[in-house]
């Protein structure tokens, strides 16, 4: 046993993944290549992966949608603040009104693109949507309820990233796939 393998025998799990990303950062696949080949070997014995991983994937899709929808939310009610002030003023700026209701109309079209591309994904994988969300513990305010429930049409640029945002996320899409795009 030479003194780098004594040194790489010695690492713990968090020393060997400061190495390993700084080796990854440095572009330095022989020294990616040693970590990984010198890292400890164990047999577990675990449940199912596909199990877990639908567990993970999903957990990680209901939370990227709730993080995206309620800053919207957000957002919105700030217009709705601005459009409420607008009103109380007697000199009401048209292209000031007009652009709060273009605001308006791109944040209702981008909650339901996002929307509709997770309840999309979670359909097609056999789960439903809500109870998904209430399983990892997030529920969507009432807002965000009324703005993924508007009639509104889909931002189309952003339902088309966000789909395939969700099926990478839901395993949908091949690493393979995602490397040859």
């Amino acid at each position: 046993m030479n003194l780098h393998e004594k040194l790489y025998s010695t690492l713990t799990p968090q020393q060997r993944a400061v190495a390993m990303f700084a080796a990854l950062a440095r572009r330095d696949d022989a020294e990616c290549d040693r970590l990984n080949e010198t890292a400890p070997v164990y047999t577990y014995r675990a449940h199912d992966l596909e199990f877990r991983r639908l567990l993970t994937s999903s957990t990680f899709m209901a939370l990227h949608t709730a993080l995206f929808i309620e800053p919207e939310v957000s957002r919105y009610l700030g217009c709705l603040a601005s459009m409420a002030m607008l009103g109380l003023d007697e000199d009401v700026d048209e292209r000031e009104f007009n652009a709060l209701q273009d605001r308006f109309k791109g944040i209702g079209a981008s909650v339901k693109a996002y929307w509709l591309a997770y309840s999309t994904t979670c359909a097609d994988i056999g789960i439903d949507p809500d109870e998904l969300l209430r399983g990892v513990g997030v529920e969507l305010s009432e807002q965000a309820r009324v703005l993924t429930e508007k009639d509104v049409e889909p931002e189309p640029e952003l339902l088309a990233s966000a789909s395939a945002l969700m099926r990478q996320l839901s395993g949908s899409v091949s690493t393979a796939r995602l490397a040859a795009s």
